[in-house]
């Protein structure tokens, strides 16, 4: 805790988000996680020599190796808009303002959600938690551990310590819940779909026309066997009309 806030505080413009401690045989390996590599490696390797000389004296450590590891997406990563945040209202930026730009920093670059608080002595002698929120945040489960990120800071002014808490949700983070429509393989269906049907449909009017073929001879057929001459008159009377007469 002792290195990362010293880190923290030396690498504040750099864009500082996060440390990796790993113990070697060859010594300690540390990789330092920020946005701007160069301001941490300075001019000739001279800043980050001065920086492995007082982890070295300062911290006792043994032969620091110390590797700069970029972040490709800042604007996503928790730790470092957090610091971003702090250094704003160190500035002397209104804490809304601020807030909402790193609001709209983040989910324009692609977040699913976002949340940020800002505790302490905002406006007032009465500390309070001011909160702003964007999108969607995942509170409880495994989704809230694999596809939260979140990121704390602190901004000490005369009244007190603010503590800025930012959490951001990856939009790459497949929770199981959402609903996705693969465009091509529907397209393939429908016309699959579309081409049986057609040959359905043609088929049946093959047969529909084949079966009024049929009917048509043999009505045919018939009316050339019988003659008119065969064909008696019914009568419609009784019987017993019939007998009367």
């Amino acid at each position: 805790m002792q290195i990362n806030e010293y880190l923290r505080s030396e690498l504040v413009r750099a864009g500082f988000a996060g440390v990796d401690l790993q113990k070697t045989p060859l010594g300690v390996r540390i990789t330092l996680k920020t946005s701007r590599p160069g301001l941490v490696i300075g001019k000739g390797g001279k800043r980050i020599q001065e920086i492995t000389d007082t982890l070295e004296e300062r911290f006792g450590l043994e032969m620091p190796q110390i590797e700069v590891e970029e972040v490709e997406q800042p604007d996503l990563d928790a730790q470092i808009m957090a610091e971003r945040l702090a250094y704003s209202l160190d500035r002397g930026r209104h804490y809304r303002r601020a807030g909402y730009y790193i609001l709209r920093k983040v989910m324009d670059a692609g977040a699913k959600g976002v949340e940020i608080k800002i505790s302490g002595k905002v406006t007032s002698q009465r500390a309070r938690t001011q909160i702003f929120r964007a999108g969607t945040m995942k509170k409880s489960g495994q989704p809230a551990k694999d596809a939260v990120d979140k990121g704390v800071a602190q901004w000490i002014q005369k009244s007190g310590v603010l503590g800025i808490v930012i959490k951001v949700m990856r939009a790459d983070y497949k929770a199981g819940d959402g609903v996705e429509i693969k465009e091509e393989a529907l397209k393939k269906a429908q016309k699959e779909i579309e081409v049986k049907l057609g040959k359905n449909r043609h088929r049946l009017e093959i047969e529909e026309e084949v079966i009024e073929g049929e009917i048509d001879a043999e009505v045919k057929k018939i009316i050339d066997d019988v003659d008119e001459e065969d064909v008696e008159e019914i009568s419609l009377e009784s019987e017993e009309e019939e007998n009367k007469e």
